[in-house]
């Protein structure tokens, strides 16, 4: 009993600690949200900006719950490189909204866009078969990258 509240916890921490990174991160760029993005154009698919903080807060406890699966697991082929990928999209991601809004780099914003798709791709690929839990709690977050593909591909081509 003791060790599985000792997992919850765990699993709390990760959770509550991915939205606060990710709220910090998006914080810190929301002059240039207010700003130079307000006058960009985009896509008529852009949501309302209040939907962004929404659908970062459930899909970073949805990465915080996959990669709580992935350090739990024990003995699964490939799993070294499985805990690579998933640090290294995670690093992308984290990088992207200062790319995008702070320092306005539109293009590189969309390579290491396009660069976390493929990471996060093959991290849902390599996690299937093994820990199909950890796989499908990252497929909204890979198919919400895909559409922020498309916002970030729209604003650099017509910007």
């Amino acid at each position: 009993m003791r060790a599985k509240i000792k997992k919850y916890i765990k699993l709390t921490i990760w959770i509550i600690s991915l939205i606060l990174i990710g709220s910090f991160i998006g914080n810190s760029t929301k002059s240039s949200i207010d700003t130079w993005y307000q006058a960009l154009n985009r896509s008529p698919l852009t949501p309302p900006n209040y939907v962004f903080g929404i659908a970062w807060s459930i899909l970073y406890a949805l990465i915080a719950f996959s990669g709580w699966l992935i350090w739990e697991a024990k003995n699964c082929y490939d799993l070294k490189l499985i805990k690579n990928l998933y640090i290294s999209q995670l690093i992308l991601n984290w990088s992207w909204p200062p790319l995008f809004f702070s320092y306005q780099l539109i293009g590189i914003s969309l390579i290491c866009l396009v660069m976390i798709v493929l990471l996060v791709a093959i991290l849902v690929f390599k996690t299937y078969k093994n820990m199909t839990t950890a796989s499908l709690l990252l497929v909204p977050y890979l198919l919400w990258l895909l559409f922020a593909g498309y916002l970030n591909f729209y604003i650099w081509q017509y910007n």
